[in-house]
């Protein structure tokens, strides 16, 4: 099999795509594989780091609003097409797969032209821009959750397979992982983050919640990431980096061992976020960025509320208080927590990796 995989703008379409890579590689070693990404994008350093191969594009993501740089953009991506076809002509891919970003539609549509088997693989509950762009496009579209066919045309052919996530998180357990970062049987394990850029409200929360909570409790353990972009801000205004069972780190370098270690984890809820924390069977607190388009992290959480698998605060209702007297419910509440946890994890599917790279082979010619 050679396999063109597609996807960026953030490391959420990044790394389903990786997991689908290893997978591959895991099944069929023979397999050729070959990333393109977006010029400059930060989320690239996880496919080199992965020791996969890459391309670029220069294409750029659309601005909300109408503006001329939306249709110099639109030009951008028209052009890419160009450097798609060269791409393309020269790997041979058997199947293109895209993970989502606007990368996806010049190779996509340009895979189809030059009649390239496609798929495209949507994460989220309600889909995003480009896969309601791509999907009638493709030959079959691969979805997280059942519920996102209602938001596809009646015509696009569908499956199922949940959200892949890397192998990383199976080789660890949680003993293990708590034991790794010091953190005993009787001690509570939160943490906190927003994303690798970070998230201004949840740094302002969190830094009341480690002052006021955290660092005065001698049984609760904190792990806060405040994201590269506040860390100064935030480490400037608690005054050092680590206290009181706390620790002020810009990001979260293992995630797999630092969330399986954990007790309670407050977070955003992007689809792969949400497929993580799940996998790690931790209780959680989700928080939904109001910042991304179709508020899809907010049906995202909302799926998880309704079945009373996460506790869900809209960031416009995040008050310090709140969080510690929630946290402190939580705490004290063993079962509550691993009854929350057994909940989430119902939201995993441990062999997503497989069935998908299983329907990529029956899309190959």
């Amino acid at each position: 099999m050679r396999l063109l995989l597609c996807g960026g703008g953030t490391a959420g379409h990044i790394n389903p795509a990786i997991a689908i890579a290893e997978e591959m590689k895991k099944s069929y070693p023979e397999s050729q594989i070959l990333f393109v990404g977006r010029e400059g994008g930060k989320e690239n350093e996880h496919v080199i780091k992965s020791g996969f191969k890459q391309k670029t594009l220069k294409v750029y993501g659309l601005k909300r609003s109408f503006s001329v740089e939306n249709i110099n953009r639109i030009k951008n991506a028209i052009k890419a097409r160009d450097e798609a076809e060269k791409i393309i002509k020269e790997f041979k891919p058997d199947v293109i797969l895209g993970t989502g970003g606007y990368v996806c539609w010049p190779v996509i549509t340009t895979g189809r032209k030059l009649n390239i088997p496609t798929a495209i693989h949507e994460s989220n509950l309600y889909p995003g821009l480009t896969t309601k762009l791509l999907s009638a496009k493709c030959d079959k579209v691969l979805l997280n959750h059942n519920e996102t066919k209602k938001y596809l045309g009646k015509r696009v052919q569908t499956v199922t397979v949940g959200n892949p996530i890397r192998s990383d998180f199976t080789k660890i357990s949680p003993k293990a992982a708590r034991s790794k970062l010091g953190i005993t049987n009787e001690e509570i394990l939160i943490v906190s983050f927003g994303g690798s850029i970070g998230a201004e409200r949840i740094n302002e929360v969190m830094i009341d919640v480690i002052k006021e909570h955290s660092s005065s409790e001698p049984g609760v353990r904190h792990i806060h990431a405040t994201g590269r972009s506040y860390y100064e801000k935030v480490t400037k205004s608690l005054g050092k980096t680590s206290f009181g069972g706390c620790k002020i780190v810009p990001y979260i370098e293992d995630m797999p061992t630092t969330l399986l270690a954990a007790d309670i984890v407050i977070c955003r809820c992007g689809a792969m976020t949400i497929s993580e924390i799940a996998a790690a069977e931790v209780a959680a607190v989700l928080i939904p960025s109001p910042n991304v388009t179709n508020n899809h992290q907010y049906k995202n959480a909302r799926l998880l509320s309704e079945r009373s698998a996460a506790t869900v605060i809209e960031e416009k209702n995040l008050l310090t208080e709140g969080l510690i007297k929630l946290l402190k419910q939580l705490e004290n509440d063993k079962n509550g927590r691993k009854t929350q946890a057994k909940r989430l994890k119902s939201f995993f599917t441990p062999d997503a990796a497989k069935d998908i790279v299983k329907e990529l082979f029956l899309l190959k010619k």
